[in-house]
């Protein structure tokens, strides 16, 4: 089957990275470079850059094409580490000129959402999914995230998508029980059944091959692998709970999420990220907030103890 051979490839904590910039919004390569660097210390193992808090659709073509560059370049350093890129667009046709690109710059999977901004039925984001992943220029992993997309997955459509030629894996960022275990059912021997970090425990209790995982999580969910693989269910629940109540659920539904996640990689990282683009804020309390809970993850999982304090961008 085709995912036995990606499941190495595509396991454990893959890193969702968030893309930095100066304060003229201009992308800050140290910055991304250093995060990477920074992922990869924390045990990741593999990168996904310009994924939906790296905000693709907010950069202009020649800076999303030398993000998906600098991101590339920093990955091959270290051996073994999957690079992944979002080549999602509001079209079929965006997300195809984004798969090719991706494809000749020699990442090793397309991660595609269903068209987002007018929303679409079963047929059209089938066809959309099925068009990318037929085009044979990328493994595709398919991002289900309904609050940004607007169209949500069923555990039949999971399958049907799964089945498809060249789809590899699904990332999940619903937390519903019921919905993933269905999900898993689905996804069983079909395709690599990815999580968010939010259930990240839970998608592996349910047989996911890991995750990918906003940046300032990390550190936690690699330390919920630590302790679920020697057996230490205790611990790993222990570390999920409070990663979840450090970090909120919300996300994307969530007024300031992109801000509130550009400020938090900041502060677990200790490299300034920057802001995220104009209209887009953190809420102006989001160091304080963040700084407070954060010390309730030091005991189980050190890393998560920011190295130094870093500048923060929000609303005035």
């Amino acid at each position: 089957m085709q995912i036995e051979r990606y499941r190495d490839r595509f396991r454990d904590v893959i890193g969702l990275i968030v893309t930095p910039m100066d304060r003229s919004y201009a992308v800050d390569e140290g910055a991304l470079r250093a995060q990477i660097d920074w992922c990869f210390a924390q045990g990741a193992t593999g990168i996904v850059a310009t994924g939906s808090i790296g905000e693709f659709l907010h950069l202009e073509d020649d800076e999303r094409r030398r993000v998906l560059e600098v991101v590339l370049d920093q990955t091959r350093k270290y051996p073994g580490k999957s690079a992944s890129a979002m080549t999602s667009g509001a079209t079929t046709l965006q997300a195809m000129r984004w798969t090719k690109v991706a494809a000749e710059l020699g990442y090793d999977c397309g991660v595609v959402i269903a068209p987002y901004y007018w929303k679409v039925g079963e047929r059209e984001a089938f066809d959309h999914f099925r068009t990318v992943s037929e085009s044979g220029l990328l493994p595709v992993c398919v991002y289900h995230n309904p609050a940004l997309s607007k169209f949500h997955m069923s555990p039949a459509f999971f399958r049907r998508v799964a089945e498809l030629e060249n789809v590899v894996c699904v990332k999940e960022v619903e937390t519903e029980l019921q919905h993933l275990e269905a999900v898993a059912d689905a996804l069983e021997g079909r395709a690599i059944y990815l999580q968010t970090f939010r259930a990240y425990l839970t998608g592996r209790l349910l047989g996911s091959n890991g995750g990918q995982i906003n940046v300032f999580a990390i550190p936690a969910c690699v330390a919920i692998d630590d302790a679920w693989k020697r057996g230490d269910f205790a611990l790993a629940e222990e570390i999920q709970r409070r990663l979840n109540r450090v970090f909120p659920r919300g996300g994307e539904a969530a007024l300031g999420a992109l801000g509130m996640t550009k400020t938090t990689a900041s502060v677990v990282t200790g490299i300034d990220m920057g802001p995220a683009r104009p209209p887009y804020l953190a809420p102006d309390d989001a160091e304080e907030r963040i700084t407070k809970r954060l010390p309730e993850l030091y005991d189980i999982v050190p890393a998560m103890r920011p190295e130094r304090r870093v500048a923060v961008h929000t609303a005035s």
